[in-house]
């Protein structure tokens, strides 16, 4: 037996006054909790990258983790962990991280753990400074230099410090922090066998450093037609 949600809703003030109580509940649904400031995207063209999230799939297997590093609200979290066995979803901005949270509770996900780190190189572990540049949680940095918002303190590990293994199928999408992530988790991929890795990279002259600790562990590069700024990485 397993707990299941639904939402109740009050004005703020009295939390005895049930006037304007509003109950929203959910039987057998994957639940998102999306950025309200896009509203009219996904009601008109549904998810973000949804024609990429179902091409992932494939990557998936009931018998291996995935992992997905820079999960957001957890978009591909929530749809690829029916096809995984489990997935670890990192996200490191607070309110961000309690979107994610609320989704997989929603939905009833007992096989996503969501953890409110990121991920990063040796010299990176502890605490570090991520810049804000958006009111919906994309692209946030510890790289940003221009168009701040504001700042928060997170904190930031090593992959290899988690010790896990059987990962199948990985995304990575932390904004310009790529290279640093698998320089903290050559063990952990090696122990699975550099498992597939889908990676964001807005512009590859300036990551050349990205592509070459890869090709480094034999990984071959995919471009994938219709995504500019996505690549698949493979053994």
């Amino acid at each position: 037996m397993s707990t299941s949600y639904f939402i109740l809703s009050k004005l703020d003030g009295r939390v005895d006054d049930n006037a304007s109580n509003n109950i929203v509940s959910f039987s057998n649904q994957i639940s998102y909790i999306l950025p309200r400031n896009l509203i009219s995207y996904y009601c008109e063209r549904g998810l973000f990258e949804a024609a990429l999230i179902e091409w992932c799939k494939q990557f998936c297997s009931p018998d291996k983790i995935m992992l997905d590093i820079g999960a957001h609200t957890g978009t591909y979290a929530l749809s690829l962990a029916s096809k995984s066995k489990h997935v670890y979803a990192f996200e490191p901005q607070k309110m961000t991280y309690y979107a994610l949270c609320g989704g997989v509770a929603l939905s009833n996900l007992k096989n996503v753990s969501c953890l409110n780190i990121g991920l990063g190189s040796p010299e990176q572990v502890g605490t570090n400074t991520l810049k804000i540049i958006s009111n919906d949680g994309g692209g946030s940095s510890i790289h940003a230099t221009s168009d701040i918002l504001r700042e928060e303190t997170i904190q930031l590990d090593m992959l290899d410090n988690l010790h896990l293994t059987d990962i199948g199928f990985i995304k990575m999408d932390v904004e310009d922090n790529e290279s640093y992530v698998l320089k903290g988790a050559m063990n952990t991929l090696k122990l699975s066998n550099f498992p597939p890795i889908l990676f964001e990279c807005n512009d590859k002259t300036k990551n050349m450093e990205l592509f070459d600790i890869m090709e480094k562990m034999s990984y071959k590069i995919v471009t994938l037609s219709g995504v500019h700024n996505m690549y698949l990485a493979c053994q």
